[in-house]
């Protein structure tokens, strides 16, 4: 057990700089590029932002579909990165919005259904003691990739916005490179056992009511931090804010920093994970997502900025393993990939609301009123969490 252990840690460290590769492409160059490229319109960008969460979605679909193919996990990893790989293709070659549109969103929905298929493999061979240390490392190496894209990523656009089909073709080898590391993983079929059915794993919400008010709570948090994301990007490209950083400059902010303080901080937050309560570790998280919030949007002082995106990176530091990993805390293990499923489905619901919400709040107030929105919900959220500290099933050990 230890021996497929080891090997399933040595494979996911492999993967890693892909996976920080394009994070870092979806996450900031997609959208950058809508911007200043191909001046794209409020409703186009909210659907590249919320792009990831539609394909959280799916999740439980693409998990009931590979069960009906008796796909082993990792077989199925290896397809959806390879068509991912396929479409970043189709980005890199497209001269109208459409096209870019729709490939750059579909590209970033087949790879994000790869997680339940990973958890199920983390959770088959990592001890439960152990699997936030086990994450710690790939997460690190997939920021310290991030951080060298988009410092390129930066200059290549700021010497010439012409030339952005280079980063996505870096995507793609990226995708592709995944897919076939992907096949380096050991894993058994995917069966009813560990899916149920969509409409099944659905009914979890309500059939263990435990796990639903977690998911609510989780809703109120999501939505907190997912309306301010793209409004960051807004805040600091469009000259009406008084900021009008370079492509560099955003880059650094809003890539950079986050995952040099989210690289610092992944060591510490992976035995907090282990070691204490799942509430502890989600409200502390909480407070450094607001502190980033409320000193983001309150400034024009890139240094003041930089701090802000320090605390976001320190969040996310926690915040990654955290959502990667909890319902192993609360979930029979051979539940896990159902319950972690409809985790995934529920992120990408307020995932692919929370832009066109931000960017409506944008568009009839200001980014402050988007700020003050996410700030609220967040602190709501955390007065959720709060309630349920003493709850049976919330364990200070795995």
């Amino acid at each position: 057990m230890q021996c497929v252990a080891n090997s399933t840690h040595r494979n996911d460290q492999l993967r890693a700089p892909f996976l920080g590769i394009l994070e870092t492409g979806w996450s900031t160059f997609a959208l950058v590029i809508a911007i200043r490229h191909f001046e794209a319109d409020e409703t186009i960008k909210a659907w590249i932002t919320g792009a990831g969460p539609m394909g959280f979605l799916l999740a439980p679909i693409s998990l009931y579909i590979a069960a009906r193919l008796k796909l082993c996990a990792h077989q199925a990893c290896a397809i959806l990165f390879a068509v991912s790989a396929l479409l970043l293709c189709i980005v890199a070659g497209a001269k109208h919005l459409s096209i870019y549109c729709l490939a750059i969103v579909f590209s970033q929905v087949c790879a994000v259904q790869c997680t339940p298929f990973m958890l199920k493999i983390f959770t088959d061979h990592y001890a439960p003691n152990e699997r936030g240390q086990r994450m710690s490392r790939p997460f690190i190496l997939a920021a310290l990739s991030a951080i060298a894209f988009s410092v390129w990523g930066g200059s290549v656009l700021d010497n010439s916005l012409q030339n952005y089909p280079l980063i996505f073709i870096i995507m793609a080898l990226s995708g592709f490179a995944l897919a076939q590391l992907s096949r380096r993983f050991v894993s058994t079929p995917i069966t009813q056992t560990h899916t149920g059915n969509p409409w099944q794993n659905l009914s979890l919400m309500w059939q263990d009511r435990f796990f639903g008010y977690l998911l609510f709570a989780w809703m109120l948090l999501g939505f907190g931090n997912l309306i301010t994301l793209p409004i960051r990007i807004e805040y600091l490209a469009d000259p009406k804010y008084g900021i009008n950083a370079s492509n560099t400059t955003i880059s650094i902010l809003m890539l950079v920093i986050p995952a040099c303080t989210r690289i610092a901080s992944t060591p510490l937050w992976s035995r907090l994970f282990d070691k204490t309560s799942l509430i502890t570790n989600r409200n502390i998280l909480n407070l450094f997502f607001l502190l980033s919030i409320a000193g983001f949007f309150y400034s024009t002082n890139l240094l003041v900025i930089g701090l802000s995106m320090a605390a976001f990176g320190i969040a996310l530091g926690g915040g990654k393993i955290l959502w990667s990993l909890w319902v192993t805390k609360i979930a029979p293990a051979e539940k896990s990939p159902a319950y972690m499923s409809i985790h995934m489905a529920l992120t990408g619901a307020r995932g692919t609301l929370a832009p066109f919400i931000g960017y409506w709040i944008l568009s009839q107030f200001h980014a402050q009123a988007v700020a003050r929105s996410g700030i609220l919900l967040i602190v709501v959220a955390c007065i959720a969490f709060e309630c349920i500290r003493h709850h049976p099933r919330i364990q200070s050990q795995p």
